[in-house]
Formats: C-alpha cells, structure tokens, sequence
C-alpha cells in the first residue's frame, strides 16, 4: 500500500523539507504554492455575503505557504513523518497521509 503524505510549511521552510525528503532518498514530489488562514486567525472570522468582498478579506487576511506532496510506501510513512517531525521542529507546519488504492502513471 502506498501513502500519500502533504506537508505544509512556510515559504521560508520549504528547503527543510527538500531536503529531508531526499536524505530518506525521496526524490519524487510535487509542489503547490497556496494561501491559506490558520484556524487561531479565522476562528473569530466573519465573511461578507458579497462575494468580492468575501474575496479581499481572505487575501488581505491569509498567509502564503507551500504544500510538499510525495508518495512513498506505507511502512516508510512512519519514519517520513519522524523525520520532517525533527527537521521542522520549533516551526509551524502541517502533515497529512493519505492513503492510496490506485496510481496510474503514463510517461513519454
């Protein structure tokens, strides 16, 4: 079984990341840069019900990160996690695995 593992962090963490995934000899993975609000600063939040209004104030109030996506075994998840966990200790950051039933990949 294989699973999916995103990591969250800050722009200014991102080659921790990087690199801890290719000290575990990850190469593979993928990048997103988003924005996004921290459940501490939306939990007060109140949106308007006008759409562009709604639009400016998450802009104007969300951060920029980055999501690190890359799939490995399931057996080294555990030790993935551990690793990032030590890597980015002291700095915000999320991590999720999914796991997955089915890759189909079709090259050149």
């Amino acid at each position: 079984m294989k699973t999916m593992v995103k990591i969250f962090v800050d722009h200014e963490h991102l080659v921790r990341v990087i690199n801890t995934l290719t000290e575990l000899g990850i190469t593979g993975f993928y990048l997103v840069e988003y924005q996004g609000m921290a459940p501490r600063s939306w939990k007060a939040f109140r949106l308007s019900e006008k759409p562009d209004l709604a639009l400016k104030a998450i802009r104007d109030h969300s951060e920029p990160g980055v999501m690190v996506n890359t799939v490995v075994s399931s057996d080294k998840c555990q030790k993935l996690i551990a690793q990032l966990e030590e890597a980015l200790k002291g700095i915000r950051f999320t991590i999720i695995g999914h796991k997955v039933t089915s890759i189909k990949v079709k090259g050149d």
